[in-house]
């Protein structure tokens, strides 16, 4: 769990060192902030593995695409049950780096469809409603 912890803090770094916002990843590679923001804080379970290395992908590529190939091999190496012990490669030179500020992590809910479609039809219905005893009243 340590090592997905400091690979999760190096990705960071890597991204701070470049001076990239999780904005700009976010926008470019259409994936949500909080999603960039989990697997910066460590936190590989949000989706099934498939969409994390999909993810874990296109944010390297957006900061470093010449080193994304050799570090998701690294997220590989220590991610598989298999892990072998392994130092991170990628980490920025020492005059790049920058001081890890500490940053709030705040957890974004994701509303799926039938959620949304209710709130909807609550408010159809509210509405209706209001414009039947309006009706009625004059």
């Amino acid at each position: 769990m340590e090592k997905i912890q400091n690979f999760a803090n190096a990705i960071k770094q890597l991204r701070k060192s470049k001076s990239i916002s999780l904005d700009q990843i976010s926008e470019s590679c259409n994936i949500k902030k909080n999603y960039l923001e989990k697997l910066e804080s460590g936190n590989f379970t949000f989706k099934s593995e498939v969409y994390i290395k999909l993810f874990l992908k296109e944010y390297l590529k957006y900061i470093d695409l010449d080193k994304s190939e050799s570090i998701i091999q690294e997220y590989d190496n220590i991610s598989s049950p298999n892990n072998i012990d392994s130092e991170l490669t990628f980490m920025p030179a020492s005059d790049d780096k920058i001081i890890d500020q500490i940053e709030p992590n705040f957890e974004y809910k994701d509303y799926n469809p039938k959620q949304i479609a209710s709130v909807i039809f609550i408010i159809i219905v509210i509405v209706s409603i209001y414009q039947i005893i309006t009706t009625l009243l004059v």
